[in-house]
């Protein structure tokens, strides 16, 4: 069609392209569109009007335009470009992807189509892919600091962190200003362990641009790893001074002045991250909205936008139907924790327990293998273990899906560590969320939740976006492998020996005012009682110390733990009288620890999972009594055992006989009852049937 415009005509285009070059996008706009209204035909003003589209975000408008411009002008790469471009924006990204190759055919030096299509590719999760089109940009401009940056990125999302560090650092030497690449190439760093270099790029960056809250925030994380701590919680208050709506930037925040216990410090980035959930704007990493004073309802809210970030990325891949002769239902279990960790203490006898004639039980590992003990005895416990640590989130999940696995049990969640990605891509007919995250993953990820009448209740299933699964007494399996070595000595524990010692091994990010407000009621009325706690972080101890002193309570009353091994931990555990469990995020692991340690737990459940975890352990272990309904109830319960001693000690002796007998530490009933679970959910399926929930009954029940 005729590119000729009347001379009147053709004047309103000369005077848009004015506007355009002077800035006023909207005036631009009105006269092109006056143009191709006069001159449909016109295909240069149908582009100029999809660029500005893009430029003001308005994605499907600029890929009409553009699509207009292409037909009238199919021989114009640059539209064709640009109308890729407009495509992979408004996530149409097949479409894009088909586009960018046709101009890389026509002109395999496009360097902007190579690199638009490796940011494409890497966005859907193909990062060898994303890395080839990347090194064909890098070959045609070897220069050009976008090009690198982006292939570095690519290849640090690819776990291959010492290419990246190589690529990122010769666009650091063509630009030491450019902020992007610092921050990369300080993560790249870091993956290497050179922790030290990540810090003093960054620090450079920041002296250079002291107002950019990106550096600001970078810089706090890489001071966190170089055990900086103090200087971290600068960093990132700086960085949410620059940008107080930043949600990952007020997590982390949140998260190190939690684990420091500097509840002034959490209190007014915590209303700012609810607010900004209820508003439905952004969320904080849903992990941290556990130990907030957070609702189920925000719980799942968060999910549901941090999942939508997840979907952006990872387009809905629906794992092929099952083709096989082997009628055992095939369980993918997905974890980064396949090895000395809390997950794995819990899990590893019911992993040999599984019944191989009715279940094939493969692992997928993205963690590390620390060659201990626990991960040689998970790697002979699966039928088959599978080493996914180098793969992407694409890859993985096409390997799950290849192996034709039924069930894809999750046992991350939003765990450090976590890749929900995975699971977003649906590498299985059914998936589980389960054991790891003690709250929903939002909406439409998971099939189904692993819990029991105490922690997810059916009255409570509006807060889960999966259906509940309710196992007969707890959701929580236990190791009978799990070591029982001798009592330590109070001494060896630097404990007074008369003390009545109440112990609280939670992480110390669980603590919050109103919990210690009832311990130190109780240490302000028993003079002999010291609370001992697990330390962490460096400036835990200062901080707990100054809230003791301000309560009235003597600071050196307070005794600091570190890190044990598993068998050191629960000899230590049976030198205490109490375990005081936290609220609203309560003890999980470490509370059967307790237990099986011999050691009574007090607890109050609330209306979330994650505070009523120690309640289902306690209820499962015959101890229902220690579970309090609010935090009244709670202070009273500690300080009625703290002035009972013979009390304390008979319970101490129900725990030692509950060992052999109770439901809770009884593997071989609790896999069965995991495993009818399973059958259930497969039988719904394998029948057509929608998920829905169900509630375990043991035989005779």
């Amino acid at each position: 069609m005729s590119e000729a415009l009347d001379p009147a005509t053709a004047v309103r285009f000369r005077e848009a392209g004015e506007h355009y070059r002077a800035g006023d996008l909207a005036a631009a706009e009105r006269l092109l569109e006056e143009v191709v209204r006069t001159a449909p035909g016109f295909g240069r003003g149908f582009f100029l009007l999809g660029i500005i589209a893009g430029q003001t975000g308005r994605f499907e408008a600029a890929a009409a335009h553009l699509e207009r411009a292409v037909a009238l002008r199919p021989d114009d790469l640059e539209a064709q470009r640009n109308l890729a471009r407009a495509l992979a924006r408004s996530q149409r990204r097949d479409a894009a992807e088909a586009l960018f190759r046709v101009v890389l055919e026509r002109n395999a030096g496009d360097v902007d189509s190579w690199t638009e299509l490796g940011s494409l590719l890497q966005g859907t999760g193909r990062l060898e892919e994303a890395i080839e089109a990347l090194r064909h940009a890098v070959a045609i401009a070897p220069g050009s600091i976008v090009v690198l940056n982006n292939l570095g990125s690519a290849l640090r999302a690819a776990h291959r962190p010492a290419e990246a560090v190589t690529v990122l650092a010769a666009a650091d030497r063509l630009d030491p200003d450019r902020k992007e690449v610092a921050v990369n190439l300080s993560a790249a760093l870091r993956d290497l362990g050179r922790v030290q270099e990540s810090v003093e790029r960054l620090e450079r960056a920041v002296r250079r641009h002291p107002q950019d809250a990106l550096l600001h925030a970078s810089l706090g994380v890489a001071l966190i790893k170089a055990g900086r701590n103090e200087a971290a919680l600068g960093a990132l208050e700086a960085a949410v001074r620059l940008d107080p709506e930043n949600p990952g930037t007020l997590g982390r925040l949140l998260a190190e002045r939690g684990q420091a216990c500097d509840w002034a410090g959490v209190a007014e980035p915590a209303a700012r991250a609810l607010a900004l959930v209820r508003t439905g704007k952004a969320t904080v990493h849903p992990f941290v909205l556990l130990w907030l004073d957070a609702t189920p309802a925000d719980q799942r809210a968060a999910a549901n936008l941090w999942l939508a970030r997840e979907r952006r990325s990872a387009p809905i891949r629906v794992a092929p139907p099952r083709a096989r002769a082997d009628d055992r239902i095939r369980i993918g279990y997905l974890s980064a924790d396949l090895h000395e960790h809390a997950t794995a203490y819990l899990l590893a006898e019911v992993i040999e327990l599984h019944d191989r004639r009715a279940f094939e039980v493969v692992a997928y590992s993205y963690g590390p293998n620390d060659g201990s003990a626990m991960r040689t005895r998970l790697e002979a416990a699966f039928d088959r273990f599978v080493d996914i640590t180098g793969e992407s989130d694409a890859a993985a999940a096409a390997r799950i899906a290849a192996d034709g696995i039924d069930i894809v049990v999750d046992l991350k969640g939003y765990t450090a560590e976590a890749r929900t990605g995975i699971v977003v891509r649906r590498p299985a007919p059914l998936a589980v969320n389960y054991l790891g995250y003690p709250a929903t993953l939002g909406d439409g990820i998971a099939d189904y939740i692993v819990g029991d009448a105490t922690v997810t209740p059916l009255a409570h299933a509006a807060d889960f976006g999966e259906r509940l699964v309710l196992l007969p007494h707890s959701y929580q399996p236990n190791d009978r492998q799990r070591p029982l070595p001798p009592a330590a000595t109070r001494a060896e524990c630097g404990l007074p020996e008369d003390a009545l010692v109440l112990a609280s091994f939670n992480s110390t990010y669980k603590y919050n005012a109103p919990v210690f407000d009832a311990w130190c009621d109780v240490l302000r009325t028993v003079p002999e009682a010291v609370l001992w706690v697990l330390v962490t972080h460096p400036l835990t101890t200062a901080n707990l110390r100054r809230e003791l002193a301000a309560r009235g309570v003597a600071p050196e009353r307070l005794v600091t733990a570190a890190r044990l091994p598993l068998a050191r931990h629960l000899a230590r555990l049976q030198a205490a009288d109490l375990f005081l469990d936290t609220h609203p995020c309560g003890a999980h692991t470490t509370a059967s620890d307790a237990l099986w340690a011999g050691l009574p737990v007090v607890t109050r459940a609330g209306r979330t999972f994650a505070s009523r975890v120690a309640a289902s352990l306690l209820r499962a272990v015959g101890l229902d009594e220690l579970v309090t309904p609010s935090a009244d109830a709670y202070r009273r319960l500690i300080l009625d055992l703290a002035a009972d001693r013979p009390r304390i000690a008979h319970l101490k002796r129900r725990l030692v006989a509950a060992r052999g007998e109770a439901p809770l530490f009884d593997a071989p009933r609790y896999t069965a009852n995991l495993e009818r679970a399973y059958r259930a959910m497969w039988s719904r399926h394998v029948a057509g049937d929608p998920p829905d929930h169900i509630v375990v009954e043991e035989p005779g029940q």
